[in-house]
């Protein structure tokens, strides 16, 4: 019988189509390791053909595991083939890339073994990579008729409104689309569908915690989208979510203040989203907690640099996805390429607001600190109404209710350390704001969070 040879950096062999998630770990790690490679279904492990049953179910089952789970997606050789009369699947596949995941995971190719690579050995690996991706360019998945159309025609309208982009004969998605460079003959691209599909391709967590520890949250969001529609959702959430102060009050002079400069925070977003890693399962992520806003990009900080280099040190953009910044930058989400971070230094150094950041292989966060709150006193003002200012504990005691509307005078003064008349204050102030009402009595009713 035929032996098929021994296992190497570019060759795996496995016994049957059970061992699917092994196969698809040793695609990633010769990827990474070879750039290219061969891997055979119903070989022994000493390279004697084994045989296996081969329908189109079996193929199509190899080639869903190696679509879902390798990311970036590649599109290998799948076929059956036949040696010495044992049916065998063969895969061959190849890819530029890298680095390559399986399952979420890097793995790397030791001799003729698949190991999981260190954090170290993935950042060196990114390190020595081309930063811009070609894979932006490669059709996708989706067609024409996965497109969001509202927010297509909200791109162009604005595009065309600050002169960022030539306005049409005629409004047409398709030639707007192929003109962009974001479709490829019947299809979209990988920018094209991260930037306008309407089934969700992106993701975005945001949530208020209650602490710092992060355990208990006051809300929590998940939202689907286009990177398009994603970016406004996000700075919306924080803008909903962060403190406000009123200044001015002769009642027409009134001016709403931020805690933090919503032109820095929209500034970060946008970054987040346009250098973001598109090329596996991604999602961005809002932490708002009560000391500071971490927006959470996926995809590592180029070249070991900070963002303070970018500052003062006059450096260019590096352009992870050039397509997708490019199409940011005609609707104004970005104003000029490489002075993002200048400008977000600038607003926070003048509204005294600290910043910092931190990167690990698989992605970047960026850090407002919120102005301090005084914990011991009830009389700083965090948020205004029209008429009834609210104190930080008030606006403590609100995110508690929201999350747990039962909550007694008694519990609340317990978890915030405060007496039960401090309590019945910040309550009451509450109540005449109309941020919430007591349903039901005292002992056996709850708290109605009302906006």
């Amino acid at each position: 019988m035929q032996n098929l040879g021994t296992e190497n950096e570019s060759l795996e062999f496995k016994k049957t189509t059970s061992e699917r998630k092994a196969a698809c770990d040793d695609i990633a790690a010769i990827l990474n390791k070879k750039g290219s490679g061969t891997l055979y279904f119903g070989v022994w492990p000493n390279g004697d053909a084994k045989g296996l049953m081969v329908n189109a179910s079996t193929l199509n089952d190899v080639a869903e595991a190696i679509k879902t789970n390798i990311r970036p997606m590649i599109y290998p050789s799948i076929e059956k083939v036949t040696i010495d009369g044992a049916d065998l699947i063969k895969v061959l596949f190849s890819g530029t890339e890298i680095p390559y995941s399986s399952h979420g995971h890097y793995y790397k190719r030791v001799h003729d073994r698949t190991e999981e690579m260190t954090p170290h050995e993935l950042r060196s690996i990114l390190n020595s990579t081309d930063y811009t991706s070609e894979w932006e360019n490669n059709p996708s998945l989706e067609s024409f008729n996965d497109v969001d159309h509202e927010a297509l025609k909200s791109f162009y309208d604005t595009a065309v409104g600050c002169g960022r982009l030539v306005p049409m004969e005629k409004y047409d998605e398709v030639e707007l689309l192929r003109g962009l460079g974001l479709a490829s003959k019947e299809s979209l691209t990988n920018a094209g569908r991260m930037l306008f599909s309407k089934k969700g391709p992106v993701s975005l967590k945001a949530a208020v915690y209650l602490t710092d520890e992060r355990i208990n949250f006051a809300d929590i969001k998940r939202y689907s989208g286009n990177i398009y529609n994603l970016v406004n959702a996000a700075v919306n959430y924080i803008r909903t979510n962060i403190r406000w102060r009123v200044e001015g009050s002769d009642g027409v002079q009134r001016m709403e203040i931020p805690e933090i400069p919503m032109d820095a925070v929209r500034e970060i977003v946008v970054n987040a989203f346009a250098h973001a890693d598109y090329r596996g399962d991604t999602e961005h992520e809002i932490d708002i907690t009560p000391t500071l806003v971490e927006i959470y990009s996926p995809g590592p900080f180029p070249m070991n640099l900070t963002p303070e280099d970018f500052v003062s040190e006059q450096r260019k953009s590096i352009e992870r996805n050039h397509v997708i910044l490019n199409m940011l930058f005609k609707c104004k989400y970005v104003e000029m390429f490489g002075s993002g971070f200048k400008k977000v230094f600038h607003l926070c150094e003048q509204a005294g607001v600290k910043i910092s950041s931190k990167s690990d292989p698989l992605g970047f966060s960026f850090f407002f600190y919120r102005p301090e709150l005084r914990d011991v006193t009830d009389d700083v003002t965090v948020n205004v109404t029209d008429e009834f200012p609210l104190k930080a504990l008030d606006i403590r005691i609100l995110m508690a209710l929201k999350e747990n509307p039962t909550l007694t005078r008694e519990q609340l003064a317990k978890t915030f350390q405060k007496n039960i008349r401090t309590v019945q204050r910040s309550l009451n102030n509450l109540k005449q704001a109309e941020k919430i009402r007591r349903i039901g009595t005292d002992r056996t009713g709850y708290w109605e969070v009302l906006k």
